[in-house]
């Protein structure tokens, strides 16, 4: 069974600084925990959507402060004097990642139920009651809820969460834990990992993993369609966009650990049908030299970029031109990946 590394965020709950806003609060159904860093920006937007959760259960909110360096502690402190439901500030002596974070809250989570969102986020107020229906059979220990980007009409070069359907990566962007289920499990902080092999604070895996260890003690996984949250809109340079895909580098790894995880896997092998049209494309082009009919393989990968990416908008011939390097990074990344951690994921 997976140890908790003996550090900060594993140690019992008074290890670390903590402010609450209701001493004497019941225990509650459900247990919101947030790890942040430096996001003081959206943060009040996460806090206020936990708050008006219209669930009539008592819940209770840990925020967890990974020693952030912006205004984040003031405005926790500032909340909690306010907070119109029981908050529970924690902040962390040093940096640990989220995952150190999110265990540190769960130390602290008095809740039958662990729900978990990013501070990044802004959960709906039905979020918490519709996730709760969805653990009405006895063997359901995870269910997560349905991500969406914060806006309409976000920008071409944007970051956003979205999930519309049980994936298997369990993002605490929206997820919920039975305690049960949960049991000594924690998140793995070891879970990073770059294009290079070499471990790397920007990609994490830890949510995907503690969801599959889960799983492998028993439980079953369910998908709440009704269970919103909303995931921030996050700007990107035109570079910062077309090297985002160096984070499918992850999925082997989830591959090599997981197997099961394959069955996500558009024929088992890739990460969609998109990226798989895309292979296919190119071999044709590669071969057309050899043998001209095979330009006749870009066809499926043409229909199938219109069909999920479409060509309108302002320059529809830059925005072509950037998807294909979007595209081939992501193959790039993948092969490497796949070659390393010996599980081909494409």
């Amino acid at each position: 069974m997976f140890t908790a590394p003996a550090d900060a965020a594993s140690r019992p709950a008074d290890a670390v600084g903590v402010i609450r806003s209701h001493p004497e609060s019941p225990a509650p159904l459900v247990s919101v925990v947030v790890s942040t860093r430096n996001h003081a920006r959206t943060l009040q937007n996460t806090i206020d959507g936990v708050m008006r959760q219209d669930i009539q259960a008592p819940i209770e909110l840990i925020i967890v402060d990974d020693a952030s360096t912006d205004p984040t502690p003031a405005v926790l402190r500032e909340n909690v004097a306010r907070a119109p439901r029981p908050l529970v500030y924690a902040r962390l002596p040093r940096q640990q990642g989220p995952a150190g974070g999110r265990n540190a809250g769960l130390n602290l989570a008095r809740g039958r139920f662990i729900a978990f969102t990013d501070s990044d986020c802004t959960p709906e107020p039905q979020w918490l009651r519709k996730a709760v229906e969805g653990f009405a059979e006895a063997g359901v220990g995870i269910v997560q809820g349905r991500t969406e980007a914060a806006s309409d009409r976000p920008p071409f070069f944007a970051h956003y969460i979205v999930t519309t359907k049980l994936d298997g990566s369990y993002s605490t962007s929206n997820v919920i834990y039975r305690r049960e289920a949960l049991g000594d499990l924690r998140f793995d902080p070891a879970c990073t990992y770059n294009h290079n092999g070499r471990p790397d604070s920007r990609f994490f895996w830890e949510d995907v993993d503690l969801g599959w260890r889960v799983l492998a003690t028993g439980w079953s996984a369910r998908f709440a369609e009704e269970a919103v949250v909303r995931h921030e809109v996050i700007p990107l340079r035109p570079r910062q966009w077309v090297m985002w895909p160096e984070h499918y580098a992850l999925m082997p790894a989830k591959v090599a650990r997981f197997p099961g995880f394959r069955r996500h896997l558009f024929l088992r092998t890739w990460v969609s049908p998109l990226n798989f049209w895309f292979d296919v494309a190119l071999l044709g082009v590669i071969a057309a030299p050899f043998l001209p009919l095979t330009l006749l393989l870009v066809l499926p990968y043409g229909v199938e970029f219109i069909r999920n990416r479409g060509i309108g908008g302002s320059f529809p011939p830059a925005k072509v031109a950037m998807y294909l390097a979007w595209d081939a990074v992501a193959l790039w990344s993948l092969a490497g990946s796949s070659l390393r951690n010996r599980a081909l994921v494409l």
